[in-house]
């Protein structure tokens, strides 16, 4: 029986290419914002998302699609967040906003908020608590 062809993931209206590398950068990161920084995690959940961040720079996301190792890697429709403009900076406008767990940290809660474009994933926010786009609780 052969093997079930995966979709290509999409970004908003765009599809990634399966091969594309996705890395990090910091160029857009809200260090001074005291809400959604990494100064509000513990010293070991910092440990373990710079890990888990590592564990995924470098990677395609076909990689990223077989190894499981990214969960919720989703555009952001910032009308069901906590901020509905946006990100402040201007330059990430032209951007599509995305977001993903970082598994192993606060219970899957933690959250990674961004700007994709071009295998480069702009990272702005660290949400340790699922606080900017919280989950409607299922089966309570």
């Amino acid at each position: 029986m052969a093997a079930k062809k995966r979709d290509a993931p999409t970004i908003g209206s765009a599809t990634l290419p399966l091969n594309q590398k996705l890395t990090f950068s910091f160029e857009y990161y809200a260090s001074l914002s005291d809400e959604y920084c990494l100064s509000k995690f513990s010293q070991e959940q910092v440990q373990r998302a710079m890990h888990r961040l590592k564990e995924i720079n470098g990677k395609t996301f076909n990689d990223l699609i077989q190894q499981q190792t990214v969960y919720h890697f989703k555009p952001v429709p910032w009308e069901k967040t906590t901020k509905p403009k946006g990100f402040e900076n201007k330059a990430l406008e032209a951007l599509e906003p995305y977001h993903f767990a970082l598994l192993g940290v606060n219970g899957q809660l933690a959250r990674v908020f961004g700007a994709y474009s071009s295998g480069i994933f702009y990272v702005v926010w660290f949400d340790l608590e699922h606080k900017i786009w919280p989950s409607v609780l299922k089966h309570t």
